[in-house]
């Protein structure tokens, strides 16, 4: 993942000080796409869902970046915010549980963060690329 560590805390903060759970970053540098990394979070409900969206876009411009594109922010139970090289999937836990990203992307590193605390992926921790 190109994206640096600091910007990745610096973003999962952001999400748990708006009270955001179960939050995953996965890295999609490998895939053939545009963006370096995904981080999905999950929200309780739609209010929570827009501030936790507020917050990551406050402290992503903080860090320098622009979002180029927003969906979802007025419905709120899948709110994406597109900053190009990151992606932010915010969503509603029954939303979550249906699009269900990470099995989607099951082949891709993930970074797990689970109360403030970070669980790499097992092909990370060992270094080995998957």
């Amino acid at each position: 993942m190109n994206l640096s560590t600091d910007v990745l805390d610096s973003l999962v903060e952001a999400v748990f000080q708006r009270h955001g759970t179960r939050v995953v970053a996965l890295d999609m540098s490998q895939v053939p796409l545009t963006m370096e990394a995904f981080l999905i979070v999950t929200a309780e409900n739609r209010i929570q869902a827009r501030a936790i969206a507020d917050h990551v876009e406050e402290t992503a411009r903080g860090l320098g970046f622009v979002r180029h594109h927003s969906e979802g922010y007025d419905e709120g139970s899948w709110i994406l915010l597109d900053f190009l090289d990151l992606v932010v999937h915010i969503f509603l836990p029954d939303r979550r549980e249906y699009y269900n990203l990470e099995m989607l992307w099951s082949d891709v590193p993930r970074i797990e963060y689970d109360d403030g605390e970070t669980v790499r992926d097992e092909d990370e921790e060992d270094g080995n690329d998957p």
